[in-house]
């Protein structure tokens, strides 16, 4: 009998060792799956709400830009100083080619040589003309001077003569008034005919300045120091640095030399966000190109009219200026960086006036509440309901909340949530579930070899 009941006892402790076993490695694989769900706790403070805006590129407050000259035509490069290198007074910058202004000047040279030339005849021709009429008048004189002797002579003669004589006086006093004032016609038109051919030399001179000035002006040296940076042009759907060989017209900025010691920011909202922008308000920028520093600015102007979006069709935007406050030498032309504009703080942060006093004891006072908040990754939607999962003695459970605004990262949480509480960052549920699919996949055969 005795030997019976051993028996019965020994099989029993099995069991209960086999079950008190699997209770435990169930236990167990549980903590170990809550232990592996990361956890944040709830914040309090200021909520800043930026927005972020891509794609900016730095280039100076201030700079001299080289444009090309407005002349005739087109102009194409054929040299230029290399970019991002430093310029000294002298360099040749920029030369376009002459071909085309050299023939311009030797044919307006031409034209000016031929023209006082034709003067010159002119000149001559009218000299023979003047000098012709002159002795055109002293013949007509000395007619007149025998005619009237002749009246003299006929004094005592019969009356007949006497008025033939005086009538060929007469006749020869009109020849000598006509004689003069012959002359002094063709003084005046040859006076006129000079002058239309001196304004057409002087015309044809300014013409000849203006050629050799555009020739010259093919040729542009650096007047001041500073660092080479290209202009752009459109090609095609969006503008590109220029490069030897581009034909360009008069007026475009070609090189700028510019002033590093102060940098912007030239950025772009989209038309849809574009009213939550102001001037003045503050940003952050990154180079793309350095993950540090961080540099600060504020908004300096904001386009009033939208722009279609560079290779997006039907994509409107408006161009902003942010000025950087920080000197840094590693701030170079052409870089792009990634501003973040601050646009909302919660709660608003105080703007009294510069002549206001007010009390410490004041301010805080009257300090709006600071909110709750905590990351976006701790909030799920289930059947309709906002939830978090708050950890309560170890032991994630549901919690209904209500969420506020948010920013990239955090949300605030208006109610639901007090100071002090942690957050589980991924939904337990599913964790076990991912816990008790690798529990089925150790269970599972190893696989066989071939």
């Amino acid at each position: 009998m005795t030997q019976i009941k051993r028996r019965w006892w020994i099989p029993s402790l099995l069991l209960v060792l086999v079950l008190g076993g699997a209770w435990l490695g169930e236990h167990l694989m549980h903590e170990e799956a809550e232990s592996s769900i990361p956890t944040y706790p709830v914040q309090q403070g200021e909520f800043v709400i930026k927005l972020k805006l891509k794609g900016g590129e730095l280039e100076s407050v201030e700079a001299e830009n080289i444009v090309a000259p407005r002349v005739r035509g087109q102009l194409k490069i054929v040299e230029l100083f290399p970019e991002g290198e430093q310029a000294t007074v002298g360099d040749l910058l920029v030369q376009f080619e002459q071909t085309d202004f050299q023939k311009r000047v030797m044919d307006d040279e031409q034209q000016v040589e031929s023209s006082k030339a034709d003067l010159e005849k002119t000149l001559a021709t009218h000299k023979a003309e003047i000098a012709k009429l002159e002795a055109d008048i002293a013949n007509e004189e000395a007619n007149l001077r025998l005619a009237e002797l002749k009246i003299e002579r006929m004094a005592f003669e019969a009356t007949v003569q006497k008025e033939e004589a005086e009538i060929e006086a007469h006749k020869a006093k009109l020849s000598h008034q006509q004689a003069i004032e012959k002359l002094a016609s063709q003084k005046i038109v040859n006076a006129a005919e000079v002058k239309k051919r001196q304004l057409d030399i002087e015309r044809q001179e300014r013409d000849l300045k203006k050629s050799r000035d555009d020739l010259a002006s093919t040729t542009i040296k650096a007047e001041k120091p500073g660092l080479v940076v290209y202009g752009k042009v459109w090609k095609g759907e969006r503008p590109e640095k220029i490069r030897v060989g581009d034909e360009i017209w008069g007026g475009v900025n070609v090189i700028s030399l510019p002033d590093l010691s102060h940098m912007q920011v030239k950025t772009y909202v989209n038309e849809v966000e574009v009213d939550k922008l102001d001037t003045g308000q503050v940003a952050t920028i990154k180079l793309d190109a350095l993950p540090e520093p961080t540099f600060h600015g504020k908004i300096k102007s904001i386009a009033s009219l939208g722009r279609e979006k560079e290779g997006e069709k039907n994509v409107k935007v408006f161009d902003v200026i942010i000025q950087i406050e920080e000197e840094d030498i590693r701030l170079k032309p052409g870089m792009t960086a990634t501003c973040h504009v601050v646009v909302e703080t919660i709660p608003p942060r105080p703007t009294a006036a510069p002549d206001s006093v007010q009390s410490e004891a004041t301010e805080v006072a009257t300090a709006a509440p600071m909110p709750l908040y905590i990351p976006l990754d701790a909030v799920f939607e289930k059947d309709g309901r906002t939830l978090v999962y708050r950890l309560m003695g170890g032991q994630p459970e549901e919690r209904e909340v209500k969420l506020g605004q948010k920013n990239e990262d955090f949300v605030i949480i208006e109610e639901g949530l007090a100071p002090g509480d942690h957050v589980a960052l991924r939904d337990p549920l599913q964790a076990a579930d991912a816990s008790g699919l690798m529990e089925e996949a150790d269970a599972l055969p190893a696989p066989q070899g071939h």
